[in-house]
């Protein structure tokens, strides 16, 4: 059944306002590109068509489920002669494209469904993902479908991979959509109803490997068939290099860790080129890619369809494999594509092959990618590097498809003329790259500055504007002198000596005009209660932490502390700037503290002599001061002319100093 829903109905539970009786009605679905119902009704005497008008939305039945919710976007319009009206609507998750608005979403170290549940925080969507792997991705101001899988960078897809299906309002992104069922078609040209392209431009069919070095399989052939090499009217040959296949002399030490097979004889190195040769032809090199367009039902009454029976029972992203009667082979396709006819709820036609990526739009889009790669200040947006370089990687891919093969290894390109504005030169081949603009010094050859080779970049001057690691989490922009690492920092003297070394929180210092031993660090803390944190300067046991100020009378770095602390002493100083410094306040551990300008020595008092240290008494002769326990009259109480109570106070007395007391009253 086709209902309608009026744009104000979200009621959706219900039956809709109207129910429909188009007279075609097909949804078009690719694999994470568009999906978009189309819908022709003819202009009833009940008035249904009327029901049939922007924003309005259509529930239909789908290869998604019995109900599945398109919003019309637009529709034709009707003149009184018209007999038909149609719509063209898009799956109501497609709203997200306007009132899902991203002003700031950080998915940051999130798996797919994470991810997605950031995205979608506080809507009515929801999502449904497996991808475990976890990424990271900035969307400012960005729109739900564009942050998704648009053409702006970064996107989900971008990021975290996957495949897309519209379920209403819940967006499924897997790592992969559909399965093998075991669907199964056979085909061949020409056939009605069909639409089959065979592209024998990549099948291999004699492999000539090349292991590192040069090494080749021993004996005359030096080739390995495959098994369906008899089944095409050519024999199709290719060389392909397994580099990672060595003779055990030209290992290198960290090779069997890599994953290097490593031979120590003729035999051995036969067998492995062998191996690998047959891996390749299990991957299906030498299997033509097929893509097949099938008109299910152009088909249904045919003699052909039980060839194609199994295409009914299909999904997008489903496995099928495909057996070419001719060629007696058989190759396995995806359904990327297929329309559903809603009114018969079944398959109208599918599309097999292979899914991939639409190169064009995406080179489209990585000129905004580096474009977005800055801040509106000119700082780097360091998330933003990975989609650059993955239009980087797709570029060269791209270059990589179309290039010929040379006979060829190296060539030169070279401008002898002097006066020439292109005098120079430029070696380039397998191993490299090589420029110069001058002669050697005898005029022989080419004075090469400037190397690439796949061990790394030799040149004089470099100029750039970012340098970035594939992460984005460590940068450096020449531009504006920023930059970003992670990691640990260490910087070492002239003499070679450490001087520095950044990790975590904290600088660590060591001697570096002495022997490079640490000497102290500078580093935030927490406390152990961990409910405050703080910045300490720390020098290594045995060293002092100094505060100082330089001088003004001189050029030098030299300057005058105003704080030394090591252990067993700490000091305050006062500075003139001129290189004096005056002591002012200090104190050995264990020791009285000294304070410049206060009374230091014996003096008298009342005839005794006192002992006195920065301004602190610190000793009085015992037999000049009181000691002992007193007790005085500290208060009385009297009522009709007599006395009814008197307070005491008792004293403890130790060398003129009272240590403690206590009080009573007695009562009368």
């Amino acid at each position: 059944m086709i209902q309608i829903y009026d744009s104000q109905n979200t009621d959706f539970d219900r039956n809709g306002d109207e129910t429909l009786f188009p007279e075609e009605c097909k949804v078009s679905a690719e694999l994470n590109g568009t999906w978009v119902l189309n819908m022709t009704h003819p202009i009833d005497d009940e008035g249904r068509w009327k029901y049939i008008e922007e924003e309005a939305v259509i529930a239909v039945p789908t290869f998604m489920g019995k109900k599945q919710l398109f919003r019309i976007d637009r529709v034709s319009t009707v003149d009184p002669a018209d007999s038909e009206i149609t719509a063209v609507a898009y799956p109501i998750f497609w709203d997200s494209g306007d009132d899902q608005f991203l002003t700031d979403s950080r998915p940051t170290d999130k798996n797919g469904q994470e991810a997605l549940n950031i995205m979608l925080t506080g809507s009515k969507y929801s999502a449904e993902s497996n991808i475990t792997r976890t990424s990271t991705a900035y969307f400012e101001r960005r729109n739900m479908m564009d942050a998704l899988n648009g053409e702006d960078s970064p996107t989900f897809i971008q990021r975290w991979g996957g495949e897309i299906l519209y379920d209403n309002y819940k967006v499924i992104v897997n790592e992969r959509v559909g399965g093998d069922y075991g669907a199964e078609v056979r085909y061949r040209k020409n056939m009605d109803g069909i639409q089959c392209e065979i592209s024998m431009e990549n099948v291999v069919t004699r492999i000539v490997p090349v292991a590192y070095n040069g090494y080749t399989i021993g004996g005359n052939s030096g080739y390995v068939d495959s098994a369906n090499i008899d089944k095409y009217a050519k024999v199709y040959t290719k060389e392909i290099r397994f580099e990672n296949v060595k003779i055990e002399e030209d290992a290198q030490e960290d090779d069997e860790e890599n994953g290097a097979i490593l031979c120590k004889s003729q035999e051995e190195m036969d067998q492995a080129l062998t191996t690998r040769c047959e891996e390749q032809f299990s991957a299906g090199i030498d299997l033509p890619e097929v893509s097949i367009k099938v008109s299910v039902i152009d088909l249904e009454n045919t003699e052909e369809y039980k060839d194609f029976s199994d295409l009914v029972k299909i999904s997008l992203g489903d496995t099928v494999k495909c057996y070419n009667t001719k060629l007696d082979i058989t190759t396995e396709a995806r359904c990327i594509g297929m329309v559903w006819d809603c009114i018969r709820d079944t398959v109208d036609s599918v599309t097999l092959g292979d899914y991939q990526t639409n190169f064009i739009k995406q080179m489209t889009s990585t000129i905004e990618r580096i474009a977005s790669v800055f801040r509106n200040n000119g700082t780097l947006m360091a998330d933003k590097i990975s989609g650059v370089l993955d239009a980087m990687q797709t570029q060269l891919k791209c270059q990589q498809s179309v290039a010929k093969r040379m006979t060829v290894r190296a060539v030169l390109f070279e401008d002898l003329d002097e006066n020439s504005p292109l005098y120079g030169a430029m070696a380039m081949g397998t191993q490299g790259l090589e420029i110069s603009k001058t002669r050697t010094a005898d005029g022989r050859g080419w004075d090469w500055t400037t190397a690439i080779t796949a061990s790394g970049i030799i040149a004089s001057t470099i100029v750039a504007g970012i340098l970035s690691d594939k992460t984005g989490r460590n940068w450096w922009n020449l531009e504006t002198g920023d930059i970003q690492m992670s990691g640990r920092f260490q910087q070492y003297a002239s003499n070679g000596v450490k001087s520095m070394d950044i990790f975590d929180n904290k600088i660590n210092l060591y001697a570096w005009d002495d022997d490079g031993n640490y000497v102290g660090s500078l580093r935030s803390f927490l406390t152990t209660d961990k409910k405050r944190k703080g910045i300490e300067l720390m020098g290594d046991a045995g060293d002092q932490v100094r505060l100082s100020v330089k001088r003004s009378d001189t050029a030098t770095e030299e300057g005058r502390s105003v704080f030394i602390g090591e252990n067993g002493y700490t000091g305050l100083f006062t500075v003139d700037g001129k290189g004096n410094a005056e002591e002012w306040l200090s104190r050995k551990h264990g020791g009285p503290v000294w304070i410049r300008n206060m009374p230091n020595g014996d003096f008298l008092a009342g005839g005794v002599r006192i002992g006195v240290e920065s301004g602190l008494i610190t000793s009085i002769p015992s037999n000049s001061v009181a000691n002992g326990t007193f007790e005085v009259i500290s208060g009385l109480s009297w009522a009709n002319g007599g006395i009814t109570s008197v307070d005491w106070v008792k004293v403890n007395v130790s060398n003129g100093a009272i240590k403690s007391w206590s009080t009573r009253t007695q009562n009368f």
